[in-house]
């Protein structure tokens, strides 16, 4: 008998896991859509439908998350010699702006080829977060205001002005994904005064000319490309050969070579970048440093483009930085 019940259960509970469940269509009756934003994602394992299913929800907010397969390639030295390691992993690649706290993986269900997973977001915690950083960046954008209206140093104000164009970028994406949260589309209005510390902010930052340099192997690519990611930042990047001499000068040499390839499937390239900050003035040394970096590609063209692409990246990156915290000289 026991034999025959374990038998004739078998196949239900076989049937009860394949039946596809209604929450596929994008409802759930427990997670309405006034009250959760949802997302669906499917993948071979738990993880990777959770991960797609998340991915879904951040469309909701302008934000990539996307799922892509991608070779990857790393070297571990070990003296004189070099080890290189392939890998092939499927994983979400994240550009955002901010990561999504609150998601959830409220229910899976295995099919008959994947699994899938149904992700959702409590709106009405995820507003609380939200107004609470927006009224963190609120207090912080009045003691900065304040801030600058004291400061007369043109150095000292260009980091406050930095500073200010920094918070309202982020108040403004933060108020985006607010509104989108907000059932009735409306986000927190910003302070009165914006508009003119803004333009105040504005002001102080372009009385800061930057200029930029690059000297040795692709030095007019690697300054375009390093000038480009300073004015992205917020810098007024110009000419070193303009009419009135820069502010601030960013001289920098660059050099780079291909490595001996140690198989048919990986070429590797490194560079170097040696950088001084100095004061368009009076030409004395405020900063010094160096990046380096080593990347692998199919080719051995392809690395050592890959290779000035990141160093170009991470100088700027080193650059802006320094003027931000470095305690420049007012006259």
């Amino acid at each position: 008998m026991r034999i025959f019940l374990l038998a004739a259960f078998v196949p239900l509970l076989l049937a009860a896991q394949q039946e596809r469940p209604d929450w596929l269509s994008g409802a759930h009756p427990s997670y309405p859509k006034n009250l959760y934003l949802t997302g669906i994602g499917e993948g071979a394992t738990q993880e990777k439908a959770a991960d797609k299913a998340r991915a879904e929800v951040a469309k909701g907010f302008g934000v990539t998350l996307s799922a892509a397969s991608r070779t990857a390639a790393a070297e571990t030295s070990g003296g004189d010699a070099a080890n290189s390691r392939q890998e092939i992993s499927d994983e979400i690649r994240t550009s955002t702006r901010k990561v999504l706290d609150g998601v959830e993986i409220a229910v899976y269900w295995q099919g008959p080829q994947s699994w899938h997973a149904f992700a959702v977001l409590d709106r009405e915690h995820s507003l609380k977060v939200l107004m609470d950083k927006l009224a963190e960046i609120d207090r912080e954008w009045k003691d900065v205001a304040e801030e600058l209206e004291r400061t007369q140093g043109k150095f000292a104000r260009l980091k406050l002005g930095l500073r200010l164009l920094r918070l309202a970028k982020d108040r403004r994406r933060i108020n985006a994904d607010y509104r989108i949260l907000n059932s009735e589309g409306k986000g927190i209005d910003a302070p009165a005064s914006t508009s003119e510390v803004l333009a105040k902010a504005r002001k102080a930052v372009a009385a800061i000319t930057v200029a930029v340099d690059f000297s040795g192997e692709q030095g007019r690519d690697l300054t375009s490309r390093v000038m480009d990611s300073l004015s992205s930042r917020g810098l007024r990047v110009v000419e070193q050969a303009g009419a009135k001499a820069p502010d601030i000068v960013v001289e920098a040499t660059a050099e780079g070579e291909n490595l001996p390839p140690e198989n048919l499937l990986w070429y590797w390239a490194k560079g170097s970048v040696t950088v001084r900050l100095a004061y368009g003035a009076t030409g004395e040394t405020f900063a010094r440093f160096e990046e380096t970096g080593q990347e692998a590609a199919r080719d051995p063209s392809s690395a050592l483009t890959a290779v000035w692409r990141g160093l170009a990246a991470k100088t700027a990156a080193h650059i802006f930085s320094a003027v931000i915290s470095a305690e420049l000289m007012d006259e």
